[in-house]
């Protein structure tokens, strides 16, 4: 039904909504072009709002956000200038000549070498400890392996029973014969049926794999290195220009998708519903491995085939560019996070990850490889999260391991057998703090991202610097063009202002960095709470000093981490995230124009083609199937960021989202709900729909520079 929005009128009629996208309007591509030849042809600057014409406050809601000064030094979060860093050193009695003495007290320069250093690992660094990642769980298998090798298999279906080296070969195939144009959602045909979980995928069909492919490129982002990258998640490619940006997610991406091309996916079940992937629920045939576990009584496994399965049928429902990272035995994907880090308090949607060098960042990256991919560590004691016996954990991930070495005999108690045939796992990359297996503020399971012949958390540290020397891209949209040059984007910085929203979403990087209660934003509390089996668990927060090389030596030197601002000591949660149902870091808005759907939970997501704006700023609905998941990154359709920051500001549309997502089971199994931060700006508020749309276009423009295009 068509319905339309107004302070005037309202009408119905019917539409066809799922008609592929224009993303790009013809019609602004083409005024865009003239706009731009006439600023090149007379010199004039591209359009700017007049700062001089605002208010003090309004003003510096259109001001460039400030950047990290290269040859600065942090200091476990606090920037020192160069000389502040070595001041320190010569304090503490050591050389300033020599790199180490700074590494020593933890003081880490935003060098151009350690940027350069973290570029690369960001964008060709294998993800997680190979253990974990090839040989359990087999993520890169299919994806890491040799192009010949794969290309081979895919040719023998004795090779190839499930189609997925098929599947490959067609990705291949597609990237190297399609137009060199750019795309964000490569869609690849299959030449053979694809068969994941109980589904077989007629051959045929029309995958959209969310994978960006940027203009005359070849190869996917993300699998530059020859395996997968952070880039993978955190990279896209900007339709407007054709480049790879790197920082920018990935929204669309259907990680699901290749997990579930993954021989062994369910080793990962610790992050869904434990309700649901019991290993010891009688729904599963006791068929698979007869093992010792913890209380040393003979107990069998469920069938390896009927627990995959049934693992790959869940992972399918989980929308496009979202993914559960945490091992808490509860379904909770959230939506995948931008790289722009630098201003904006803690990391992780909970913003608990606060302390340590970059204020979190480290230990943000560290986390992702020692402890979001990690799967054979303690995480932080699986019988305390999910009632899971550790033996029966740990021999259900083995049992179908990519690698049939690892796939343990009947008889054998699991951690046993895998130490004295296997005593490396997962430490190729993954180093123990001395405090383990206990679980503190930086490291939630007591391990760290450390490869051997390396200092302590160089490659994290790298990491760190490299996303905070990451600034938001221009918006080079042609609706940003109009919007700057009509004056939509300084009327709404006054509509930010007249609705308080800046006592949250503070300039210049638009948070406040606070972790607001779950039961205060009004959001499904599932992934506000999961640090909560922390609670009285935490000890100290220490680390190496950083001029130490990897494997540590005995008794190595510590550090003290400093407690995140607010906080006296690094045995509590951060305040937000101190109550039963846990909270959320209030979000950055600056690169709101990539970052659709919107919340945590990426609930609120609007088709391109779901609504009509009309003259007056009010809108029409053409179809309410397009309101909400179902309707779009729930089947792989494409979002609208202004369209979902609408529904994120008008309760009616926000009501229609909500009621969409609850209708569909499948949402309501994975926590995905559209509801809280009910901060409305819309004529029940006191707002003109023309000052919502105002307001839009200034939330569409907080990019490194709001007040010019």
């Amino acid at each position: 039904m068509k319905t339309t929005y107004s302070a005037e009128t309202s009408s119905t009629s019917t539409t066809n909504l799922h008609q592929p996208a224009n993303r790009q309007t013809a019609k602004y591509s083409i005024l865009l072009t003239a706009c731009l030849a006439l600023t090149v042809g007379t010199g004039m600057l591209c359009p700017a709002v007049d700062l001089n014409n605002l208010d003090e406050e309004t003003a510096a809601l259109l001001a460039a956000a400030p950047t990290p000064e290269m040859g600065s030094y942090d200091d476990m979060g606090t920037l020192r200038s160069a000389d502040e860093a070595r001041a320190m050193v010569v304090d503490a009695g050591l050389d300033p000549e020599v790199e180490d003495s700074f590494l020593r007290l933890g003081l880490v320069e935003l060098s151009e070498e350690r940027i350069i250093t973290g570029r690369d690992l960001f964008l060709q660094g294998q993800l997680g400890d190979p253990f974990a990642v090839s040989n359990i769980l087999s993520f890169a298998q299919e994806f890491g392996k040799s192009t010949l090798q794969s290309a081979l298999d895919s040719l023998d279906v004795a090779n190839d029973p499930n189609g997925t080296n098929a599947f490959l070969r067609d990705v291949l195939l597609t990237s190297l014969v399609r137009p060199k144009e750019p795309t964000t959602n490569l869609e690849v045909t299959l030449s053979r049926d694809l068969k994941l979980g109980t589904q077989t995928i007629p051959a045929g069909t029309v995958m959209r794999t969310g994978l960006d492919v940027a203009a005359g490129n070849l190869t996917p982002v993300g699998f530059d290195g020859g395996s997968v990258s952070c880039a993978i998640c955190h990279a896209s490619v900007d339709l407007n220009t054709g480049l790879q940006v790197v920082g920018r997610p990935n929204t669309d991406l259907d990680i699901a998708l290749f997990l579930a091309l993954s021989p062994n996916s369910a080793s990962s079940f610790l992050k869904v519903n434990a309700s649901e992937f019991d290993p010891m629920d009688p729904r599963y045939p006791r068929t698979g491995r007869r093992i010792i576990d913890s209380n040393d009584e003979m107990v069998t496994l469920p069938d390896p085939v009927a627990f995959e399965a049934a693992y790959d049928d869940f992972l399918l429902n989980v929308p496009k560019g979202s993914f559960d990272a945490g091992p808490d035995s509860l379904t909770s994907p959230a939506r995948i996070p931008d790289s722009f880090v630098f201003g904006e308090g803690g990391m992780g949607w909970d913003g608990g990850f606060q302390i340590g060098p970059f204020g979190g960042v480290t230990a943000f990256s560290s986390a992702v490889h020692a402890f979001e991919l990690s799967l054979i560590g303690p995480f932080f004691s699986p019988e305390d999260v999910s009632g899971v016996d550790p033996e029966v954990l740990l021999g259900t991930m083995l049992q179908n391991a990519a690698d049939p070495a690892l796939r343990i005999p009947d008889d054998v108690k699991p951690s046993v057998w895998l130490n004295e045939n296997f005593p490396g796992a997962e430490r190729e990359r993954i180093a123990t703090l001395p405090s383990f297996p206990d679980p503190d503020l930086f490291s939630l399971n007591g391990q760290i991202f450390a490869p051997p012949g390396e200092r302590v958390l160089e490659s994290a540290n790298a990491l760190a610097a490299f996303q905070a020397t990451l600034n938001v891209p221009p918006n080079r949209s042609p609706e940003n063009f109009f919007n700057t040059l009509s004056g939509a984007v300084g009327r709404g910085a006054e509509v930010f202002r007249a609705a308080d929203c800046a006592s949250c979403h503070t300039p210049p990087f638009f948070t406040n960095g606070e972790i607001i209660a779950s039961d205060v934003i009004g959001t499904n509390d599932v992934r506000g709470k999961a640090r909560n089996a922390l609670v009285g668990r935490l000890v100290d927060a220490k680390l190496p000093s950083f001029d130490q090389m990897m494997p540590l030596g005995p008794n190595p030197n510590m550090l003290d981490l400093p407690p995140a601002p607010g906080m006296d000591d690094n045995l509590s949660l951060p305040p937000g995230l101190d109550t039963g149902a846990g909270g959320y870091k209030v979000t950055a808005l600056r690169g709101a124009y990539f970052n659709a759907p919107y919340l945590h939970d990426a609930g609120v997501a609007v088709h391109p083609d779901a609504l009509a704006i009309n003259t007056d700023g009010s809108y029409t609905i053409l179809d309410e199937s397009g309101i909400g998941v179902p309707g779009t990154s729930g089947i792989a359709e494409p979002v609208s960021a202004a369209h979902s920051l609408r529904a994120l500001l008008d309760r009616d549309l926000r009501a229609i989202l909500i009621a969409n997502n609850a209708a569909d089971e499948r949402l309501q199994t994975i926590n995905v709900e559209g509801k809280g931060h009910d901060f409305f700006v819309d004529p029940a508020a006191g707002f003109t729909y023309q000052q919502q749309t105002d307001l839009i276009a200034f939330l569409l423009s907080l990019d490194d520079n709001p007040g010019a295009f």
